[in-house]
């Protein structure tokens, strides 16, 4: 957190929360959603500013209830998500974070329902950026790409009876990809989507 939002919050201890106006979307992107759009139910904005960007991502965090916001000086504005509180990307070096920092050590990588892709570490639940798939399966261990993507038709259609690794950017050994569900996930990583006031 920084050290001015700190200071910020001793100054001005009993600042209402902020609910409703910013939210995170499946691609990482943060977004401003005014009144309009809290009644159209719409995604708002994308927030296309680096510098308020940067801001966010690092004052962002969850309290013991499991509700992400980010710390606007002296005021929490709490976080609508879209999927869940953390985005990826692949890049050929590491695993970049919606926040502008990278995922250590992976755990797990997963797959639910949806045929959303996961990675689990550094105790984070991370969505994978859809625009990154075919990075990914450029991940999956096979001779070529075209193997690779049979590879995953096959464990698609079949997971039991198939075993399918990939190797991603900065790991040191291959991970099978593992099928999961939504609720499951919820579970294991405790967040509410949409934080309300009590």
């Amino acid at each position: 957190m920084d050290e001015i939002v700190k200071a910020a919050m001793l100054k001005w201890p009993a600042v209402p929360d902020c609910y409703g106006w910013l939210a995170l979307d499946a691609r990482g992107q943060w977004r401003m959603r005014d009144e309009a759009c809290q009644r159209a139910k719409s995604a708002g904005d994308i927030i296309r500013n680096p510098a308020l960007q940067a801001f966010i991502g690092r004052n962002y965090q969850a309290d013991a209830n499991g509700n992400w916001f980010f710390q606007n000086g002296p005021q929490r504005v709490f976080v609508d998500l879209e999927v869940c509180p953390w985005v990826c990307k692949l890049t050929p070096e590491a695993i970049c974070l919606h926040t502008g920092t990278t995922l250590g050590t992976v755990n797990a990588v997963l797959i639910d329902e949806l045929q959303q892709f996961y990675l689990t570490g550094d105790n984070k639940l991370c969505l994978l950026d859809d625009r990154d798939i075919e990075i990914l399966i450029n991940c999956i261990v096979a001779a070529t790409q075209e193997e690779a993507i049979r590879a995953m038709e096959t464990w698609l259609a079949n997971p039991a009876d198939h075993a399918l690794y990939l190797r991603l950017p900065g790991q040191r050994s291959p991970l099978p990809l593992q099928q999961t569900t939504i609720s499951a996930l919820k579970e294991q990583f405790p967040f509410n989507r949409t934080p309300a006031p009590r």
